[in-house]
């Protein structure tokens, strides 16, 4: 079927960022890649497809002239010349599935002086890095060259566990000169289902390595310096008082759809956002939602008395009272301002009722 540019720059636009765009075109590997590494690495590679979409659908289409123009690259270079982008983008992803196996591996569970042994598989995430971003577009080459690159390096990891990189490097370097040529058939077609069943495996795989390590190794320092593993800090956050809050907040506004429907739950909404800023004036100024002007007089003098900065001598309570009290003058305002203003409002509806509303 013939793919269409325009439809190709939709899904760039829409879904670039996980390769929609490229799975469309049926690149699938470089789909998965930009799945896995949020668009070429955090968007620049999405950003430039912006420009490379033409060749794609071009090369998708069996277009004669980038057939050609392919076939001119072959007669001038019977290997690939090697690509700054390529290049990159085969350390990114080899780094990224090496660190990943790395850091999904159980440390707990794990004796310190058979991490080594137990690091065997990141060698071999690093190949296949290799290999992925390799395979992609109008190159290929075989995995066992990537293998025997990653392994060459495997000694390190008996003094260091972190030499993915070493690893990527090695990979990269036995590939791209004694595996890496031209791709001169292409590719079989395959199913459409069959082709979402296989990328979906691929991100269900990476994205296990996410979940174990987010069990095993991830951690957070709270505020005494003490490490916390991830697993028993989302435990204890859906028994904590901010959890219950937000339950109960959620549950109210349900509640608050049901009967009311959503043009009051948005009018609620509004209203807890505190567009103007009454509800954090009141609470400066100690006041319920009903006071007064009056009232709203008295709190402010009141509290401008007791937090004026001469009152205090030392620096730090004297510095404390002058941004409390520009707080307290600034919730006057604020209270001042809309009292006044909803005063003129309902004056105007008094001597004409009839007239449009004016929204204050």
């Amino acid at each position: 079927m013939t793919k269409s540019l325009l439809l190709t720059y939709v899904l760039w636009l829409t879904g670039g960022w996980f390769g929609a765009h490229h799975f469309y075109l049926g690149r699938d590997r470089h789909a998965f890649v930009w799945w896995m590494t949020l668009g070429g690495y955090f968007g620049i590679g999405w950003l430039r497809d912006l420009w490379r979409i033409p060749e794609y659908v071009k090369l998708a289409n069996r277009d004669p002239a980038a057939t050609e123009q392919l076939k001119e690259k072959i007669r001038r270079n019977a290997k690939p010349v090697s690509s700054t982008a390529r290049s990159v983008g085969q350390m990114v992803v080899s780094d990224a599935l090496g660190y990943m196996v790395l850091y999904a591996l159980p440390l707990d569970l794990i004796p310190e002086s058979l991490l080594p042994l137990a690091a065997i598989p990141v060698p071999l995430a690093v190949a296949i890095g290799i290999h992925l971003v390799g395979n992609i577009g109008e190159q290929e080459g075989d995995l066992k060259m990537a293998l025997l690159g990653a392994y060459l390096t495997y000694p390190l990891y008996f003094w260091s566990t972190h030499s993915v990189f070493w690893s990527s490097l090695a990979s990269s370097y036995m590939f791209g000169h004694y595996s890496k040529r031209w791709r001169l058939v292409p590719r079989p077609q395959h199913p459409l289902r069959w082709r979402l069943l296989v990328l979906a495996a691929c991100c269900l795989l990476y994205g296990s390595l996410w979940a174990s390590w987010l069990y095993f190794n991830c951690s957070v320092t709270d505020s005494d310096g003490t490490q916390v593993k991830c697993r028993h800090s989302l435990r204890h956050f859906f028994g904590s008082p901010l959890w219950r809050d937000f339950k109960n907040v959620a549950h109210e506004l349900y509640t608050h759809l049901r009967h009311h429907g959503w043009r009051e739950l948005w009018r609620l909404l509004v209203d807890a956002l505190d567009p103007q800023g009454e509800a954090s004036a009141l609470k400066v100024l100690g006041l319920p939602a009903s006071a007064t002007q009056e009232e709203i007089t008295y709190a402010y003098r009141k509290l401008s008395r007791q937090w004026h900065p001469d009152r205090f001598h030392e620096p730090l309570q004297k510095q404390e009272a002058q941004e409390t009290f520009i707080e307290i003058q600034k919730a006057y305002e604020t209270l001042s301002s809309l009292k006044s203003r909803r005063l003129k409002k309902n004056i105007v509806e008094r001597e004409n009722p009839y007239a449009p509303r004016v929204e204050f």
